[in-house]
């Protein structure tokens, strides 16, 4: 596996028990804070979910996300980011249309260099998640053929270590021409 991608291996049980941590934790801001939810991680495959070179991955589309948010003058209710081996991940609530923010969210996975990488789940104040395809958006394309990246993901179609790869390769021309940190 790659240098950028050491670190603790994930087993299907962790990465299953993260899921389910975020889900409660999502349910828990929808609860008390009946606003729109947003939940920020990566799309990452193989068992190593957290290293540096993820982190600086994570940390680009943060930045880019609050940086939109910032520029359109919303103010978060609440924020949260941890940084754990199953991976990192962003919570937030905001008090405005869970439409707009899906939006801003959708162009970021769309138009960034590693939007593919970014994974925004916007949820509206009754728990709903919002869908790309309620805005008109069509699903995810895989990274290596540009097929439906959830079917591709669940039939398997691609090696981890070719899409690792991809991963590493999109993040490092990146880094490299945009001259990031």
């Amino acid at each position: 596996m790659s240098l950028y991608f050491m670190g603790v291996e994930q087993s299907l049980s962790d990465i299953l028990k993260a899921r389910e941590t975020r889900a409660e934790y999502q349910q828990y801001l929808l609860d008390n804070y009946r606003n729109t939810v947003v939940s920020y991680k990566l799309n990452i495959p193989g068992p190593v979910k957290y290293s540096p070179f993820i982190r600086k991955i994570f940390d680009e589309g943060l930045a880019v996300f609050t940086k939109k948010i910032g520029e359109s003058s919303i103010v978060s209710l609440f924020e949260k980011v941890i940084y754990k081996n199953s991976g990192p991940e962003y919570l937030a609530v905001f008090d405005i249309s869970p439409y707009i923010i899906k939006g801003m969210a959708a162009n970021i996975e769309e138009m960034h260099p590693l939007g593919r990488l970014y994974d925004f789940d916007v949820f509206a104040p009754q728990g709903r998640q919002i869908s790309r395809e309620e805005l008109g958006i069509g699903p995810r394309k895989c990274l290596l053929c540009d097929s439906n990246a959830f079917e591709c993901g669940r039939s398997r179609k691609h090696d981890i270590r070719d899409l690792i790869s991809k991963i590493e390769n999109m993040a490092l021309e990146y880094f490299n021409s945009y001259d990031k940190g």
